[in-house]
């Protein structure tokens, strides 16, 4: 099988069953780092089953048709790696990290709970009960709850993207075993998956290897229900609280994770609030001590975005901090521009925390993974380095006239009554 060279050491190959597959070879490392996607989260999930996707990636791991709960655990531990997977909002991925001698187990593995889960009927009840356990968790927490919130305020009401990863303990009763199947079925069809290797592996020898694993397991592929945009919606709420501390949250439009204005926007929400010598940070931590907590971060995905900005306060302390925080979005607005010592120490940190980032091959297969979900072209470390520095002061200027538009901010406020 032929794989093409997308860079220095990384390759590209997609299987005629429509999987694609990227590896990034290293000689200097003594690990592999494995992911396999599928490109199916949260927002994905049945309009009656929230949460769905979130429960089979549990289910993976209590057996597959060749292996159990058990063997799974041995057979890691056996070569001293660690195993685990996370649902989002887009997606699923399931990861391993090995040393070099662990590739082969590891990559069997993970295909194995990629394409084979056992779904039991005795033990999808058993980790049905985990996962309820995890909802109560989570809804114990006031900052998840907070953060769920915020964003059923931002999207539109009953969208994918507005409801909870885990669900809801309803629909987590409710499901049948049935349902999981088809959902299975539909969702992990090949040309749904990606799946990435970095480190100690040569893209030849494990590309067939992932053809022959891939290639007559998993679903059988279906129509999954086609993704909608979900509408912004500007306001201002208020939510109680069962914690102590108060939450405030601004939402804005963002971008899509194919806009062009990405490495722009990165950077003034640099200056804004990611970091410690952010406006943000600066302003209402280290200058006033009225948060512990307090940043912004722009979140995307395929198809729209979230500018978001978060403070954690005392309960006196609201009105001040959600002032200061308008405040600055509203001065954005008004000066349409940074200082040029903003720009530069913004664009050296993101350079930094990149360069630091490919040190770690499970990092630089998120990378390779979570570009190729959103359907982005694969950059080569040196582009990106290169499209960073390229933001100038017009860039700059032109993604604040396009996202800090203080008459669309969504502000939420998640409280204590008392």
């Amino acid at each position: 099988m032929v794989a093409d060279r997308l860079f220095d050491r990384v390759y590209h190959a997609q299987l005629e069953n429509g999987l694609r597959v990227f590896v990034e070879e290293d000689p200097q490392s003594r690990s592999v780092s494995i992911g396999a996607w599928t490109t199916v989260g949260r927002r994905d999930d049945p309009g009656a089953y929230p949460g769905l996707a979130h429960l089979i990636e549990h289910l993976a791991f209590k057996g597959t048709a060749t292996r159990s709960s058990a063997d799974i655990s041995k057979q890691i531990d056996s070569v001293g790696g660690h195993l685990n997977a996370a649902t989002g909002r887009e997606s699923t991925v399931y990861y391993a990290d090995v040393p070099a001698e662990g590739l082969n187990s590891a990559t069997e593995i993970v295909a194995d709970l990629v394409c084979q889960p056992a779904f039991e009927s005795r033990l999808i009840d058993l980790e049905r009960t985990v996962v309820l356990d995890e909802i109560r968790g989570h809804n114990d927490d006031p900052e998840a709850i907070a953060f769920d919130r915020f964003i059923a305020a931002v999207w539109e009401e009953g969208h994918g993207l507005a409801g909870p990863v885990l669900g809801t303990s309803e629909s987590i009763r409710a499901v049948s075993r049935e349902a999981i199947l088809e959902h299975h079925r539909t969702a992990y069809a090949p040309q749904n998956q990606i799946v990435v290797a970095c480190g100690a592996l040569k893209a030849d020898e494990w590309i067939p290897r992932i053809a022959e694993l891939f290639s007559t397991k998993g679903g059988a592929g279906g129509s999954l229900a086609e993704r909608t945009a979900p509408a912004f919606r500007s306001g201002r709420a208020r939510f109680p609280s069962s914690g102590g501390q108060t939450h405030v949250y601004l939402g804005l439009p963002g971008l899509a994770a194919n806009d062009p204005d990405r490495y722009p926007l990165e950077v003034l929400n640099v200056v804004l609030g990611d970091g410690t010598s952010s406006r943000l940070f600066r302003g209402i931590r280290e200058e006033r001590g009225l948060a512990y907590a307090v940043g912004s971060s722009a979140i995307r995905y395929t198809d729209v975005g979230l500018w978001m900005v978060y403070a954690g306060t005392a309960p006196e302390h609201e009105d001040v901090v959600r002032t200061l925080l308008e405040a600055e979005i509203e001065r954005l607005h008004t000066e349409g521009a940074v200082r040029e010592d903003e720009l530069t120490l913004a664009k050296a940190r993101l350079r930094g925390l990149f360069v630091l980032s490919l040190e770690s091959n499970s990092n630089r297969a998120m990378r390779l993974g979570t570009a190729a979900l959103s359907g982005r072209k694969i950059l080569s470390p040196d582009d990106v380095l290169a499209r960073l520095e390229a933001v100038t002061m017009d860039d700059i200027s032109r993604v604040i006239e396009r996202f800090a538009r203080p008459e669309r901010l969504q502000v939420a406020v998640v409280a204590s009554a008392g």
